[in-house]
């Protein structure tokens, strides 16, 4: 309470009832304030808690919201304490109140608290102004002036502020998760509070990269603490005018995407939940190149690794060995997977750690790219485990032969592969048992040449020679054989070779015995020969009419068909003993005059072969081919027709007796044109016009050449040509 230092004072009474009046305007303008800011918050409050039912919030948006919130309390109750605390400090300003409602009851108290404080001249004397403030104070002293507060709106603030107060409080209780979550997220904006929902789903990628052009699906998937399970959610493309809806299955909800080519957002929405993703087209990652690195065991001495190319998904591996395969794919990777097996990842390479290849497998190759995109299908590789397979060799022989000499030197031509690597190829031969000539064989062989770890094919020339080679004359089966680097394996071995080994004594009676048998042959060829000389002759004896029948000719050209077949008959012939002589050659102890006299047989039969047998043939089919035939059938009868052309023949024929014309109009046309000849028609050939014309046949157009000499009828001179063929062919 303020005491004044003029000789007047108030009243206790009247200062007593203007502190009670200040007391109550501070109390009520302070409420004022008070409840305006908890009306501010609390509506900033409802508003953030309402908002994220339906979106997620901004930060930048609910700093805002608290900043409006917090003008209640930040402005208006400073502004209310500066107002009605500092501003009635001084009893006059309690005064000017009271004033405000009751003006002239006002006056009076503003006068006395001047009065008291000397603020005003005195008129009069001490007693008066005494008298004056105690009239006043009479007046207030049996009054309230608490209801002398200007517009007094608390209870009005205190309403206000009650129902969004009793709102707020209520979220909070009744819904704590969501209250909470929205006091958190309203007191806190700068902060990444995750705005609750009552449908709660496992979180969402922000980004999501996916296969270019390739449809895809998004998954959404409640959790356990979700309190709303809406029977459906959609999903929205950027641009898209209709949603993706899909319903609710088993607690997800799973968003069919249609294939897409371009970067676009997808927003989510399922319940309350309101979710945005970026989606990223890619191109998935590709294989690039595999290969495989083999280590073969250690028997087959292999000096380094076999690299192979694997990407056609097949390789071939032996058994016992190693495998480490290497992929190189088109992108960084972030994982990959080989099943049952480690691998290692280095940027786009990926290798696995050495596998033992002991059977046929299938591996299955997986990655993941730094995108998050996988290979569409998994790279299947398939791995046949094989065995070390046997070599194989050819042995041909350069002369084929079965009987030679123990001095001959047999060649053979050997070719071997291995699937790794040959050790060594040679010859081996077993004598075949003879229990009178050969009770026990002998059995042999030798190296041809060595081989190599990894030389696959040999190729060699081996020779054989029974004397050489220390082996008695006798019956052998000869061989070649191959080895490989496989321990315990038997030698593999080429066709077998039968050999008769002779001594030059045996060798010229096997001999003498086979020219005798081919002479044999000679004289069943000469034999043949002499019957088929007997039938030319029967058929040269024929009359040339004969040579034009039907039967005739078959049997000329049956006869040309013999000659044919026997003179390859003696071709063969020849042609072994050729071979005969050629080996006969070889044997020391064969009697040259013998030798020479086969030689000079063999060379006449060669030359009747090649010359004199395929020219009586010939000569036969020739004389077939000369008879003449008869004619099929002729067109009409009659004269000859009507000739149409161009004479230009100064010669004429002789007019017909009776007519006096010449030839009558022929059956059937012709078109001929006669030109004149150099040379002279013969009176002979002239006087023939005046014949009958034979029956005419309709023709191409012709020329005729006037003049000649005469010429013998066509059909004689063909019975003529025949008849000297086959007179010609049996000479042969």
């Amino acid at each position: 309470m303020e005491s004044s230092q003029a000789p007047v004072r108030l009243p206790e009474a009247t200062i007593t009832r203007l502190d009670d009046l200040r007391r109550q305007v501070r109390f009520i303008k302070i409420a004022e304030g008070i409840f305006a800011g908890l009306f501010g918050l609390a509506v900033s409050y409802l508003a953030v808690f309402v908002l994220d039912r339906f979106i997620d919030t901004p930060a930048l948006f609910r700093g805002l919201l608290l900043f409006a919130g917090a003008i209640g309390f930040g402005v208006v109750l400073p502004w209310k304490c500066h107002r009605w605390v500092w501003g009635t400090r001084r009893m006059e300003q309690v005064a000017r109140l009271v004033k405000i409602k009751y003006p002239r009851l006002g006056d009076q108290l503003l006068g006395v608290v001047e009065l008291a404080r000397g603020e005003k001249e005195w008129q009069s004397s001490l007693t008066l102004a005494q008298a004056a403030i105690n009239q006043v104070d009479r007046v207030v002293k049996d009054r309230d002036l608490c209801d002398a507060v200007p517009h007094p709106r608390h209870r009005f603030w205190a309403g206000t502020a009650g129902v969004p107060l009793a709102l707020m409080f209520l979220a909070i209780i009744l819904i704590p998760a969501a209250g909470k979550n929205a006091l958190a997220r309203w007191l806190m904006p700068w902060q990444d509070v995750e705005r609750y929902t009552f449908t709660q789903i496992e979180p969402l990628p922000e980004k999501m990269v996916v296969p270019h052009g390739e449809e895809f699906s998004v998954t959404a998937r409640l959790t356990d603490s979700t309190q709303w399970f809406p029977q459906q959610g959609s999903a929205k493309l950027t641009g898209a005018r209709e949603p993706i809806v899909a319903a609710l299955d088993q607690g997800t909800y799973r968003f069919l995407i249609p294939p897409q080519t371009a970067d676009f957002a997808l927003n989510v929405s399922i319940g309350d939940v309101k979710e945005k993703i970026r989606i990223q087209t890619a191109t998935r990652p590709e294989l690039e190149a595999i290969q495989a690195t083999i280590t073969l065991p250690e028997y087959l001495r292999y000096s380094h690794p076999l690299n192979r190319d694997v990407r056609g998904g097949v390789i071939s591996v032996l058994k016992g060995a190693t495998a480490r395969f290497h992929a190189t794919v088109n992108r960084a990777l972030q994982e990959a997977t080989l099943a049952g097996h480690e691998v290692t990842i280095d940027g786009r390479e990926i290798a696995s750690e050495a596998i033992a290849i002991n059977k046929s497998e299938t591996l299955r190759f997986r990655w993941k790219d730094e995108l998050g995109l996988s290979s569409k299908q998994d790279f299947a590789l398939k791995i046949n485990a094989i065995d070390d397979a046997s070599p194989s060799i050819f042995a041909k022989q350069s002369e084929p032969m079965q009987v030679v000499l123990s001095t001959d030197v047999i060649r053979l031509e050997l070719q071997a592969d291995d699937d790794f690597g040959l050790k060594e190829i040679g010859l081996e031969w077993v004598g075949v048992v003879d229990p009178l000539r050969n009770p026990f064989p002998e059995t042999g062989g030798k190296v041809v040449a060595v081989g190599d770890p990894e030389k696959k094919s040999l190729q060699a020339i081996a020779t054989f020679s029974a004397e050489s080679d220390h082996v008695r004359p006798q019956t052998i089966k000869l061989r070649a054989y191959a080895t490989d680097y496989l321990p315990g394996r038997k030698r593999a071995f080429s066709s077998v070779i039968l050999l008769h080994v002779m001594t030059p004594a045996e060798h010229a009676i096997w001999m003498t015995h086979q020219l005798r048998r081919w002479a044999s042959l000679a004289d069943d060829v000469y034999e043949e020969e002499v019957r088929l000389h007997d039938e030319n002759r029967a058929i040269r004896r024929l009359a040339p009419e004969k040579l034009a029948l039907p039967n005739t000719q078959r049997r000329i050209e049956q006869q040309a068909a013999s000659e044919r077949a026997n003179a390859a008959r003696l071709a063969a012939v020849t042609d072994q003993g050729d071979r005969l002589i050629k080996q006969a050659l070889r044997n020391p102890e064969m009697l040259v005059g013998h030798l020479e006299t086969w030689a000079e047989a063999l060379k006449q039969l060669r030359k009747i072969s090649d010359e004199k047998m395929p020219s009586v043939a010939d000569l036969l089919e020739k004389g077939a081919r000369s008879v003449p035939k008869k004619a099929a059938g002729k067109l009409g009868s009659g004269k000859s027709g009507r000739t149409v052309g161009n004479n230009r023949s100064t010669q004429s024929g002789k007019p017909d007796k009776k007519s006096g014309q010449t030839q009558a109009v022929p059956a059937v046309p012709k078109v001929v044109d006669i030109e004149s000849g150099f040379n002279k028609i013969s009176e002979k050939k002239a006087g023939d016009q005046k014949k009958k014309a034979s029956k005419g046949k309709f023709t191409l157009p012709k020329t005729i050449l006037q003049g000649g000499p005469p010429s013998k009828d066509k059909k004689e001179e063909k019975k003529d040509e025949a008849k000297n063929e086959v007179d010609e062919a049996v000479e042969e």
